[in-house]
């Protein structure tokens, strides 16, 4: 039996690791997630002696700041002779350096592997010169995607294990096969940014905190806890929010000490928990520097980009193009219309949040129980019938932490009336559990800029409330313990294991299994739809294809800036790309057409000129429409132009929703509304308009300005 369990849990992981690998360059040569660009841009200017033995001297000469290549003094420093060929600053500090110094080493850890199977000099495999090792773009955008799929199909493992410290193995089999299917950690594992990573060493963080309430050993849960969070502050700066499961757990631990009658055994404890913590702050700091050391050797830049144009941008103090969407939103609600939605699908979405409030419910619910318990017991040192009778109606939902009859659960010892230590056993790893989640939650959805990515190291959690949604549901809910053969708690974080025991009736059976099933089958859907993406062309590869083969040479097209790849792409195989030498595609500002008069006088002299306007993604159109008091020609050109009065026509359109084919059905789920850097980076809908009705620019003077 226990084989057959460990099959299941492999085969769910390996398919989580095939939905989060497969095509994992789907955009290559292009390459459209600007952070990733930045982060592969940064490994890029990392070079080491290809000589083993100077690697330790440059390793010790970046130290310094003076022996910086980026540095002003770096070129006229007369020391060692490899500072000129050793780099190991990325200049590049939104993100921390574990990332890429990860990626870097594996590359040249693949190169070194491969020149010695090929019997081939070391220097020989470098790919820019022979004196120095360097990574190229694409290869620092296969590293960085690699640990992203990687980290990701782990935290598949994680959930599973956090979910064993509460539910049956069933039921964490089913949060593990959610989590599998999550299109937002899908989307993420595709992308080399920091997103995925950070998922990991959270859920790593959290199990090991829960572990740490039962059976898990001092020294492992020092060093496997340093390890995580030193990581994950190594990554970006947010993994500060990491501490946060460990000191709870640490301070459970500690209350829990006041159970004992021995003050002596109290003292030591807490002195052994406080030694405790502070070892795991110490270790994670520790690693923290070894693995992202140039925010301490170059720490002006650091906290000049992390506590300052990074800071102004997401709190809004500066109002980047990219943030427009911001605008006049609100917290909580944004995130519940235009994120999680589509990141995790409705079914997900909806029973996760119950699985939440029913969760916070009950932690609150049990410790006011456990205060009237207290209370009575000092009033009360026996109960009428009419008093077990009202207790029992206000308080029998929440008895699921136990076997005991009620009389029992209302007799407590005098041992266990602190209310603190009685209550601390059955929701311990609840309350852990909730409070890690809303600790990073609550500031990261009040924040300005509400990006999808700020929400992927929580995504996981939905699927593990989902899991209590049902666990509570089917098993330990007052109006269901009829259907089973004995009521039973759920297993709380002293491991205590429960057993899951159906009814005899087998027509309750059959639909307990068929509500599982529906409901697993709906979960999965939205993940298995998002896969579609990559499983064809990027659409600006389409589009690109579409122009070269139909808009003739000599076109003049007005086209929107601020895209990381223009359009149409190059397409260096492509023969009709080759007789296309001799249009032209304006890359319009239109960010500040309302600010700027200059601007929209160049605007009717395009639209004169024009041919054919290409609209890239919905970054523009969608974000400023919905601002017409601000935006006033902006939003005015937007609609002449969909309504056909500025004499352009859609020609063409190419979207790539997420989609599944079943024989002749096509089930499709646009998601072109959502927050916007969920589509534009990899499935942005393109539209090609062409001018159908030549206008000369009084004309388009008058349209515009209404």
């Amino acid at each position: 039996m226990l084989n057959n369990k460990r099959y299941l849990i492999i085969a769910i992981l390996l398919i989580a690791g095939l939905l989060r690998f497969y095509n994992l360059m789907h955009d290559s040569p292009y390459f459209f997630n600007p952070d990733e660009r930045n982060m592969a841009i940064a490994i890029t200017q990392f070079r080491l002696p290809s000589d083993p033995s100077q690697i330790p001297i440059c390793l010790i000469s970046q130290i310094s700041p003076k022996n910086d290549p980026g540095s002003s003094s770096g070129s006229n420093d007369p020391g060692s002779s490899v500072t000129n060929n050793c780099n190991l600053n990325p200049h590049f500090f939104a993100y921390s350096q574990f990332p890429f110094y990860l990626s870097f080493v594996s590359d040249r850890t693949v190169h070194f592997i491969s020149s010695i199977i090929n019997k081939l000099p070391v220097d020989k495999t470098n790919l820019n010169t022979n004196e120095i090792q360097t990574t190229t773009f694409p290869a620092a955008i296969f590293w960085l995607r690699f640990y992203s799929a990687l980290s990701s199909t782990l935290t598949v493992l994680l959930v599973y294990l956090i979910s064993r410290q509460f539910f049956t193995f069933n039921f964490s089999l089913i949060t593990a096969t959610l989590v599998a299917f999550t299109p937002g950690l899908i989307q993420a594992a595709h992308f080399g940014t920091t997103e995925s990573v950070l998922t990991f060493f959270f859920m790593a963080s959290v199990y090991l905190s829960i572990s740490n309430l039962s059976h898990l050993s001092h020294l492992k849960f020092i060093l496997l806890t340093s390890l995580s969070i030193g990581f994950a502050l190594g990554s970006k700066l947010t993994g500060i929010f990491f501490f946060v499961p460990p000191v709870i757990s640490l301070m459970i631990r500690i209350i829990a000490l006041f159970k004992k009658r021995s003050k002596k055994k109290i003292v030591t404890g807490v002195f052994v928990y406080l030694i405790v913590g502070l070892l795991v702050f110490m270790g994670s700091i520790s690693i923290f520097i070894l693995a992202s050391p140039y925010n301490l050797v170059a720490w002006r830049d650091f906290i000049s980009a992390v506590f300052g144009y990074e800071k102004d941008v997401a709190t809004g103090v500066y109002p980047a193009f990219y943030t427009t969407q911001f605008i006049d939103t609100t917290p909580i609600i944004f995130q519940a219309q235009k994120v999680f939605p589509y990141v995790l699908g409705w079914p997900i979405f909806i029973l996760g949040s119950s699985g939440l409030l029913m969760m916070v419910f009950n932690i609150i619910s049990d410790f006011f129980h456990k205060i009237i318990q207290s209370i009575k017991y000092y009033v009360y040192p026996s109960y009428s019938g009419l008093q077990q009778l009202i207790a029992k109606k206000l308080f029998r939902w929440v008895y699921t932490d136990s076997n005991l009859s009620l009389r029992s659960k209302l007799r407590i010892r005098h041992k266990n009336n602190n209310i603190l230590t009685a209550y601390l056993p059955a929701q311990a790893g609840y309350f852990l559990l909730t409070t890690s989640f809303l600790i990073y939650l609550i500031p990261n959805v009040f924040l300005y800029a509400k990006w999808t990515r700020f929400m992927t190291p929580i995504m996981p959690f939905f699927s593990i409330f989902a899991g209590y949604t049902l666990f509570i549901f089917l098993s330990s809910r007052p109006k269901w313990r009829d259907l089973f053969h004995q009521p039973y708690g759920l297993r709380d974080s002293s491991t205590r294991q429960a057993k899951f025991d159906f009814a005899r009736n087998d027509k309750i059976i059959k639909l307990v299994y068929l509500f599982i099933c529906l409901f697993v089958i709906t979960s999965i859907l939205p993940g298995l739809m998002f896969m579609s993406i990559y499983t064809h062309p990027d659409t600006r590869l389409q589009a690109s294809y579409w122009i070269y083969d139909n808009i003739p040479d000599n076109s003049y097209v007005l086209s929107e800036t601020a895209n990381v790849v223009d359009i149409p792409l190059g397409l260096p195989n492509n023969e009709s790309m080759k007789q296309w030498n001799n249009s032209r595609v304006i890359s319009f500002d239109f960010y500040h057409l309302d600010e700027n008069p200059l601007i929209f006088e160049r605007l009717l002299s395009d639209l004169e000129k024009a041919d054919y306007i290409f609209i890239p993604s919905r970054r523009l159109f969608t974000n400023y429409t919905r601002l017409s008091n601000k935006y006033p020609r902006l939003n005015r050109y937007y609609q002449l132009l969909f309504s056909g009065a500025l004499g352009f026509t859609k020609v063409a359109e190419f979207s790539s929703f997420p989609n599944l084919t079943l024989n002749a059905l096509r089930f499709t789920l646009p998601d072109e509304n959502a927050e916007e850097t969920y589509t534009v980076f990899d499935h942005p809908v393109v539209r090609i308009y062409k001018k159908t009705r030549p206008m000369t620019i009084f004309e388009y003077e008058y349209l515009l300005k209404g």
